[in-house]
């Protein structure tokens, strides 16, 4: 009985160990969705990202890399009113998962 249980439990745990990375899998690929369609007609919104727009509008991975940028910061930003963003209305999970996605994105 002892060994069924503890077979029961190394299958348990290697079960949600898989399943940490597929959830973390679907939360990138959820927030870069909700990226490319709330922001990406003003920022490059990619990793991939090398140059900045003429405009000056800057990158997700310039946001990212700037120091003085945190989730807060960039939620901020999201929720005030200025010129140069649109009056879009996002939800709070929806901050959360696109200040989430551009520190996703600052260098290593």
């Amino acid at each position: 009985m002892a060994a069924i249980a503890k077979a029961s439990t190394l299958l348990s745990i290697t079960t949600l160990t898989m399943m940490v990375p597929m959830a973390k899998a679907q939360d990138v690929a959820r927030r870069q969705a909700l990226a490319e369609r709330w922001c990406a007609s003003c920022h490059i919104v990619s990793r991939a990202a090398t140059t900045g727009r003429s405009d000056g509008l800057p990158t997700f991975p310039a946001l990212a890399a700037r120091p003085d940028i945190n989730a807060a910061t960039l939620k901020g930003a999201m929720t005030a009113t200025h010129s140069r963003m649109p009056d879009f209305q996002l939800g709070a999970r929806e901050q959360d998962d696109l200040a989430a996605y551009i520190m996703s994105l600052r260098p290593r």
